[in-house]
């Protein structure tokens, strides 16, 4: 009597990815974690000379994962590294409120409490200007959290002036400014308003792309133990999977990782129910009904 393949039992991808967190101590690069998959075309850590990282893209294109990548690349060259990401959400209205922010957070290096407790003007770069005499020489890395979602472009690109100044005047320092925006001409504007003015030069944009099919492929790969695993647990074509699923994706909602995640994740979860060995093209199809567009 033939024996078919077992039953799936396990289910590879997560609800939903885990957070990389806040930058701490003890905390590894994307690289060094087991659930990271590196993409050859994704953006590296700019090497800036002191200012802004200006980092925007779409919900969910991996503008944590490349802040994290900034602060390991920024303390390997000897910046003091400050993560604010952590705090409460709506942003920090300027470089003042940074500094208010810093003096209230734990753990800090204690070189940085040491230079802050000498800052004494409240004027935003007359501050920094304190801070970076203070500090002899070092050279900060800052995370900002995420600004307030309520903001329009042209304040983002004040805002983004303003912390560019503030980080050059202490000792060329970084911050790292997350702009997370959904539609593309609002980037657009921030980054125009800010290359036009005097400050351009302090401000270096990053804008993440959407995940193209074979980044998509390659994390699907990576996730289920390469190509060998993937042909074993896989029944269908993954190009027809793609050509299948185009028609919930839009343009105004691109291909983004934790969209992906969660399709997989319950592609597999009703393979698994149904008691398959494989998952075919109509578990994809009916996750895709309950996902929904990315």
């Amino acid at each position: 009597m033939n024996v078919g393949p077992a039953a799936l039992v396990h289910n590879p991808f997560p609800s939903r990815p885990p957070d990389l967190g806040v930058h701490d101590a003890a905390c590894t690069g994307p690289e060094g974690r087991d659930e990271y998959v590196a993409f050859a075309g994704r953006p590296e850590p700019p090497d800036a000379g002191g200012g802004v990282v200006l980092i925007g893209g779409r919900p969910n294109l991996g503008k944590s994962v490349l802040a994290h990548r900034c602060l390991h690349r920024y303390e390997a060259a000897g910046h003091l590294l400050v993560d604010l990401a952590g705090g409460p959400s709506g942003g920090l209205a300027g470089p003042a409120d940074c500094l208010a922010r810093m003096r209230g957070t734990h753990p800090l290096p204690d070189e940085l409490r040491a230079a802050l407790r000498e800052v004494r003007s409240a004027e935003p770069v007359e501050g920094h200007d304190e801070l970076g005499r203070a500090l002899g020489g070092r050279r900060l890395a800052v995370r900002l959290p995420r600004p307030d979602p309520n903001l329009r472009p042209a304040a983002i690109a004040d805002q983004v002036r303003a912390y560019a100044r503030a980080a050059t005047a202490a000792n060329s320092s970084v911050y790292l400014f997350e702009y997370p925006y959904w539609v593309e001409s609002d980037w657009t504007l921030v980054r125009e308003s800010v290359a036009s003015g005097p400050d351009g030069a302090l401000v270096t944009p990053v804008a993440l792309e959407s995940f193209d099919d074979r980044e998509l492929m390659a994390f699907l790969s990576a996730r289920v133990g390469g190509s060998d695993a993937l042909d074993a647990l896989l029944d269908l074509d993954p190009h027809m999977l793609l050509r299948a699923l185009a028609r919930r994706r839009t343009s105004l909602s691109p291909n983004n990782l934790t969209w992906f995640n969660a399709l997989c994740h319950r592609a597999f979860a009703a393979a698994i129910e149904a008691g398959a060995a494989r998952v075919a093209i109509h578990h994809y199809l009916a996750a895709a009904v309950r996902t929904g567009a990315p």
